[in-house]
């Protein structure tokens, strides 16, 4: 009897040996498209101290822009059978609804960020199409003032592999082009700062004579910018204008440059998003209905940039 005591406390011990506590607590994950989004990167910093408050783990993982592999990642969290709530930017909104539908099935609500798609919970929203006009519209402003009637090269950074960026491109495009109707505007695909960077350069040197960028992001910009110092081109050249559809401290240093030619963001505060994706994420996780959260983005100039910095990374 003593011996099979024992037996059986082995076997209780070899079971808490494989199943530790960390994994019996619940958790809730969050899913961006890669690790390079200095954007995404603030958020989940800000998040992950509310979440682990909260009484949760809190999951992420880095899916490299491969949709594959974020289907995977979410797969192996339904499987897991200990995750509350999901919550996303797809790579691929049509990819990620049989993943959803299993979500579904395993009782995991999941929920949308700045895209919807069939099966979410509700979704963090945005209108990418009017915020990229809207955006562009200080542009158009800029750039009439400054050259007038005379020929300008407008470079528009740009992306199709989802909704958001490519919608963000269509609006930037579309003021861009109704608004200074004598600019010759090229589309320049990058998505990273060393896309940006790539990117620019090559640009550059097919047409030397392009002062202004915009970007539906802010790290491709990030590589932009330094693309052109590499050029030559003064950080205060009074022909260039650059402006991003993010913003997080890099780009807010680079703002707030006297005369600078990084002049203006067009972005959402990574505190904002952050406290809407808990909002949501833990509402999900406990069982509580949830409704779709709009958020619009702010104008950022060196004059109001102090506000948007995130964390206590020196500026």
């Amino acid at each position: 009897m003593k011996r099979f005591l024992s037996a059986v406390a082995m076997v209780v011990a070899g079971a808490a040996m494989g199943h530790p506590a960390w994994a019996e607590q619940p958790a809730v994950a969050m899913s961006f498209g890669g690790s390079t989004i200095a954007l995404w990167n603030d958020e989940l910093q800000l998040m992950r101290p509310v979440i682990e408050a909260a009484g949760y783990r809190f999951l992420t993982d880095d899916p490299q822009f491969r949709v594959e592999k974020q289907v995977q990642d979410w797969q192996a969290w339904i499987a897991e059978g200990n995750v509350k709530a999901i919550m996303g930017w797809p790579i691929n909104a049509a990819a990620m609804v049989p993943v959803t539908k299993q979500a579904e099935e395993a009782h995991v609500p999941v929920i949308g960020y700045a895209v919807a798609w069939k099966g979410v919970a509700s979704s963090l929203l945005t209108d990418p199409e009017k915020d990229g006009e809207h955006m562009a519209a200080y542009a158009v402003t800029w750039i009439n003032k400054t050259y007038g009637d005379k020929p300008v090269v407008v470079a528009i950074l740009s992306d199709k592999q989802n909704d958001l960026t490519r919608l963000r491109v269509e609006g930037l495009y579309k003021a861009v082009k109704d608004g200074v109707p004598h600019a010759t505007i090229y589309r320049v695909p990058a998505l990273t700062r060393e896309d940006g960077y790539t990117a620019a350069k090559q640009h550059l040197t097919a047409h030397p004579d392009t002062t202004v960028w915009l970007s539906f992001s802010n790290d491709n910009m990030k590589g932009v910018y330094k693309a052109l110092m590499d050029s030559g081109v003064s950080k205060t050249d009074p022909k260039y204008f650059l402006a991003g559809m993010d913003v997080t401290n890099e780009d807010l240093n680079l703002i707030r440059i006297p005369d600078s030619i990084y002049r203006m963001a067009f972005a959402f505060q990574s505190r904002v998003l952050a406290k809407a994706n808990c909002e949501l994420l833990l509402a999900a996780a406990a069982g509580k209905p949830t409704k779709d959260i709009f958020i619009t983005p702010d104008v950022v100039t060196a004059e109001n940039a102090e506000k948007f910095y995130v964390g206590s990374v020196n500026h």
